[in-house]
């Protein structure tokens, strides 16, 4: 067999190439196997898809090289291993091309800079450590308009990262069209004498003094393995981030593995951590959430089990405060419950109660809160025995009964309106058989399995509406959604509360009941009072006081509804002063003997006419200038109404007068008359007069204004 020295040797190496080597899994030692190159190198390096076989971790020092290109200077450089310093680096001859320009440049103060122009994106960096030259005292010797220069490297003129135009003769990154260069500037002496500008050198060589970095990474650095930084710390961006920031893009899993790996956010030190097996936050600052947040587990605020503590526990459909007793408070999708140190509830379900008094002393019967706390004092609330009525100091509400024994009918859901309710939907189920309500009852004890079936639709009330039910001699079809049920005209009761402690359930007469409000002064800030109807009564327990005379007396008061508006009667008490009334659109009569007040309807404005139109009883009208004869029609009379009239047609839009020849005429309605005939004819065109109707013979009659 040829020795292998004996073959001819191939000096191009190609990733084809075969190599002759041992089987280390074959039985016998003298098995052999040959590979080629690239297979090799994926065994090496991996392909993408397989483990790579380098060494877990590589004793050489390495640097990071980070360059956005733009106008500013943007380069940063990690170091970690330097060699020794050369003597006799060549950087610029006819025979060595580094992709490098020397120049020497003065701003005419004296001072001189070496300026090394790099066409390589900054690979001189990546050679040569640049603050070394200035640290070694670099000396060096170069050609320059055919005359030698020699001199030494005092400082390196660091880039300045926060500005986008850096001083002249600082390091800095440039784009220039389609060049793109790094100018490293270095203050330096000279042996000899410079005074011009920026001038190449034809021929460069550092003599001593430059320091060389061996280890080097060039273009992007994978890690396909664990980086593991054991000492000192990891720093992204630069130390002024609001001018330079920079961000740790990942896209994988920040592990923090045991106690001592933290991230700290912050002057306030706010640490994010872990005790292996929770997330801690713990630090001086607070940590403010400014957006929505959900949790789908429950959030313990306080891990602390010992109840004297007092904790609050957050959950998905709960939150507990744990009093310092023990007690507790919890709101639920279902209400408020008041619990003891053990849990039990110590008082029914309330919904939209805030202000819990922790003592529980507030909360009795059917939910009804008595007590309010307000910081830490308890305010006494009035009691009301429907809870339909605002809690609202003196005021009290008493529900109302049927007329009669009636039998419960149909129940139904509805929006509650002031004449009735308006239907929106039978319950389910519709009604309940045998219950029976005594007259004037507003609550009724019932049996388990009726009081479940109300008590399940009571409990399944639509937001904004409330239960009702009918007597059971209604069987007339509800009508459709949204209509009303008039209170008038069906009796329907709306039930307020039901008590599953004695199976029994609240209910009130709707358009009845009575709403007491018990205070010294009643003041109505409004602008428009509305009695809807005055009704008929007499009370012989008027009381009335006097400001003027500081007296008080006791009388009857009458008060009778009319048509036109109302007789307020004192009772023939003559000590009641009426000096004034003043209501809109009604006239006040003087008061009588016994101090009655009588109001009557007064006049609103009906407009100014200039077409044939019909008059409205208790107007005013201005009959204004016309270019043809107008006829107003009066309406039909009733006995003691008024209308009343000025005739301005002689006045045009300037009010110049001038006799029309066109007038109005005034017509009755009907077979009716005025001053006894059929019509008026107004051929004064500047009076003002008033129709008062006194009956049919008469019909309407003319009164002037004065």
């Amino acid at each position: 067999m040829a020795r292998i020295s004996t073959y001819t040797i191939d000096s191009t190496v190609e990733g084809s190439d075969k190599l002759l080597g041992t089987d280390a899994n074959s039985s016998s030692a003298l098995a052999t196997k040959n590979y080629t190159i690239d297979s090799l190198k994926t065994y090496i390096i991996g392909d993408g898809n397989t483990v790579n076989n380098i060494p877990d971790s590589v004793p050489l020092g390495f640097f990071l090289s980070v360059n956005r290109e733009g106008t500013a200077y943007e380069k940063s450089l990690v170091r970690t291993l330097k060699s020794s310093v050369l003597t006799n680096v060549v950087l610029k001859s006819s025979t060595v091309n580094t992709g490098t320009d020397i120049y020497l440049n003065t701003l005419g103060t004296g001072q001189v800079f070496l300026i090394i122009r790099d066409y390589n994106d900054g690979q001189f960096a990546l050679d040569y450590d640049l603050a070394d030259f200035a640290t070694n005292s670099a000396t060096f010797t170069g050609v320059l308009g055919g005359v030698t220069y020699t001199g030494t490297v005092t400082s390196y003129n660091t880039p300045t990262f926060t500005s986008a135009s850096p001083a002249a003769n600082d390091s800095k990154y440039t784009v220039n069209g389609a060049n793109k260069y790094t100018d490293w500037c270095f203050n330096v002496t000279l042996n000899e004498t410079y005074t011009g500008g920026q001038v190449a050198f034809t021929e460069f060589t550092f003599l001593t003094g430059s320091q060389q970095i061996e280890t080097q990474v060039i273009g992007d650095l994978r890690v396909t393995r664990d980086l593991i930084v054991d000492k000192g710390d990891v720093t992204i961006g630069t130390a002024s981030p609001d001018t330079d920031p920079r961000n740790l893009n990942m896209h994988g899993a920040i592990k923090m593995e045991d106690a001592e790996s933290t991230i700290v956010f912050g002057s306030n030190a706010v640490t994010l951590g872990t005790d292996v097996s929770n997330l801690l936050v713990s630090g001086t600052g607070s940590n403010i959430i400014s957006n929505s947040t959900r949790f789908t587990q429950d959030l313990v605020v306080d891990s602390n089990t010992t109840a004297n503590d007092g904790r609050t526990i957050m959950g998905q459909n709960t939150v507990t405060a744990i009093a310092t007793n023990g007690n507790r408070a919890v709101l639920s999708a279902t209400g408020i419950s008041l619990q003891n140190s053990s849990g039990v509830p110590t008082g029914a379900q309330i919904a939209a109660v805030a202000g819990n008094p922790t003592d529980l002393s507030g909360l009795v019967n059917e939910g009804t809160l008595t007590k309010l706390q307000v910081g830490t004092n308890y305010y006494t609330l009035p009691e009301l025995n429907s809870g339909v009525a605002a809690i609202l100091p003196g005021l009290s509400e008493t529900l109302a009964g049927p007329s009669g024994n009636i039998t419960m009918g149909r129940m139904f859901y509805g929006t509650r309106q002031s004449n009735g309710a308006l239907f929106q939907a039978v319950t389910s189920p519709a009604s309940v058989a045998g219950i029976s309500i005594t007259s004037g009852s507003t609550s009724v004890i019932t049996s388990t399995s009726n009081f479940a079936s109300v008590n399940t639709v009571f409990g399944a009330t639509p937001t904004n509406q409330s239960l009702y039910f009918v007597e059971s001699t209604y069987t007339t079809a509800f009508p459709a959604q949204g209509q009303l049920i008039n209170d008038t005209s069906v009796n329907i009761y709306q039930v307020i509360t039901t008590n599953d402690t004695n199976n029994s359930f609240t209910f009130g007469k709707q358009g009845s009941g009575t709403i007491t409000i018990n205070t010294s002064e009643f003041d109505v800030g409004s602008e428009v009072i509305k009695f809807n109807s005055i009704p008929t009564a007499a009370k012989s327990n008027f009381l009335y006081y006097d400001t003027s005379t500081k007296a008080v007396s006791h009388n009857p008061l009458t008060v009778l509804a009319s048509a036109n508006g109302a007789n307020y009667d004192f009772g023939g008490n003559s000590d009641v002063p009426v000096a004034s009334i003043d209501f809109n659109n009604l006239i006040v009569t003087a008061a009588g003997a016994n101090g009655a007040v009588v109001l009557k309807q007064g006049y609103e404005y009906g407009g100014a006419l200039t077409a044939d139109a019909t008059a409205v009883a208790w107007k005013y009208y201005i009959l204004s200038n016309i270019t043809a004869d107008k006829t107003l029609t009066l309406p039909a009379g009733v006995v003691g109404d008024s209308i009343k009239f000025t005739n301005l047609s002689a006045f045009d839009a300037n009010g110049t007068y001038t006799q029309s020849a066109y007038a109005w005429t005034i017509n009755p309605n009907g077979s009716e008359k005025i001053m006894r005939t059929t019509s008026l004819v107004l051929d004064e065109q500047t009076s003002s007069f008033e129709l008062y109707y006194t009956d049919a013979a008469n019909g309407w009659v003319i009164n002037g204004i004065s």
